[in-house]
Parts: C-alpha cells; structure tokens; sequence
C-alpha cells in the first residue's frame, strides 16, 4: 500500500523529463495517475509503463494553456477517476531569445505554457478539491525564477510568476485544506536541457562546472521532492518554493575552479 493509495494525481507535461519522472513515482506510491499531455497518444508510453508496474493510468490529451479545454479535461478525469487529491503543474517550455530579437508570439507562447496553465489547471484543481477535504498542488518552477540569465526574460518572468503564484494560492485556499507548494529545479538531466544544449543554447559541461555539486540534478530527484510535498510528512507546509539546485542559487563566486 503506497502512501497515496486511491489518490487521483493529475501531472501536466507527463510525456516526458520531470513530468514522466513525476508520474512513475506517484504511481510507484500508489496514485491513480491521469497524465496531460498535448496529444493523449504523446502520454501513451509512460501510462503504459506505469500500468505494466501494476498502477493505473490514463492519458489525456488538453492544452493546458486553453481554458476550455482545461475544463472540459478535469471534468472527464474526474468522471473516469474522481476528484484531484494532487496537481503537479509540469507544462512549461524554453524558448531562448535575446531581448531585443524576441517576438511578441515567443512571450505570449512562455507565459501562457509556463504561467497561464498553472492559474487555469490550479483554478479547476481547486473546485474540485474544496469539496473534497483538501487536496496539493505542486507548481514545476526553476532557480530562473530568482537568477537572471540572457536570452531568457519570457522563461525568467513566467517562473516568477509561477513563484508568486505559488504563495498568493497557499495563503487564499489554505483555509479550504488546500496545500500549495513549488519545486524550483536547477540544471537537471532532461530531454528539455538536452535538446537545448544539442541546439547550441547551452553546453552541459559548463553546467556541471557552475554547479558546486559538480553534476546535473536527476528526473527522480526532482520527482521525489514531489512526493515529498504531495505528503502527510509535509503536513503543515504550504506556500513555499524549494529549490533544489546542487547549490547552484547558493553559489555567488565569479569563478568555481578549472574542470
């Protein structure tokens, strides 16, 4: 029996990286796990490999950014499954340009993935939840919600707001049970930080480099801080951010060594 046995857990962005990681360990603790993805079919592999571990999962197909469809796609997870004991806002997107190249449609493109989906996912999560004893929501935030970077300002501004929006939820909906928390990764080995250092935006020795742990975070990693905040052992914890960044954001030295 996982800690979370008849718990529905909804995680957006679980085709992949974080999310997939996310889905397989709420599942691994016993979760019924409905996994967003744009397309349900880009979700059908990793609700396939948590159903051949013995859990249960179902794919949906709902961009996170579109409000209807984020209401009609909680309406029919909660007809198939019941109501969302756990929201892990995944979803988000990079999209590097410098600032004075950037385009209105890349701004609108990251704050509608990264910030927008969090307000309408949160929002649906929640009415479901009040009525229901209570419920956690995670938010999927970065150490680029804090730390400034280049060619970054639409990724920077909506991992702020995923902060923010983090506290001003916990302090409205906690009344109502509601627990509302962020994990705010640094560099962790996903396809996401893959395909951008394959693009040239980033080369992954360097951030092994900057890191004082001297490595990339791993997908678990991440996922099981996830746990950890979804848990009664986080019981009386609400509105935070936790970073987990192998000491990155702690780090303020203008140079870390040589290799």
């Amino acid at each position: 029996m996982g800690q979370f046995t008849d718990k529905l857990a909804i995680v957006t962005g679980a085709s992949r990286g974080l999310g997939k990681a996310i889905a397989l360990e709420l599942a691994a603790e016993g979760a019924r796990v409905a996994c967003l993805a744009t397309r349900a079919e880009n979700a059908a592999a990793v609700v396939d490999e948590i159903i051949a571990a013995g859990g249960s999962a179902r794919a949906y197909g709902c961009r996170v950014e579109n409000s209807a469809e984020v209401t009609a796609t909680f309406a029919k997870v909660h007809e198939d499954f019941g109501p969302v004991a756990i929201l892990v806002n995944n979803a988000g997107l990079s999209r590097p340009m410098l600032t004075l190249e950037m385009t209105e449609e890349n701004w609108d493109q990251q704050m509608d993935i990264n910030a927008k989906s969090i307000f309408l996912c949160s929002q649906a999560a929640a009415r479901q939840m009040q009525g229901n004893g209570g419920g956690n929501i995670i938010n999927i935030g970065s150490i680029l919600g804090r730390n400034a970077f280049p060619a970054t300002l639409g990724y920077c501004a909506s991992k702020a707001g995923t902060d923010q929006m983090t506290r001003v939820m916990a302090i409205e909906w906690a009344r109502l049970g509601i627990r509302v928390n962020c994990v705010a990764p640094g560099y962790v080995q996903t396809d996401l930080v893959d395909d951008l250092a394959h693009e040239g935006k980033l080369t992954l020795k360097d951030l092994e480099r900057r890191t004082p742990m001297r490595r990339l975070g791993t997908a678990r990693e991440i996922a099981r801080a996830v746990v950890y905040l979804a848990s009664d052992d986080a019981a009386f914890v609400t509105g935070e951010v936790l970073v987990i960044d192998g000491g990155w954001t702690a780090f303020g030295y203008y140079q870390w060594g040589k290799s």
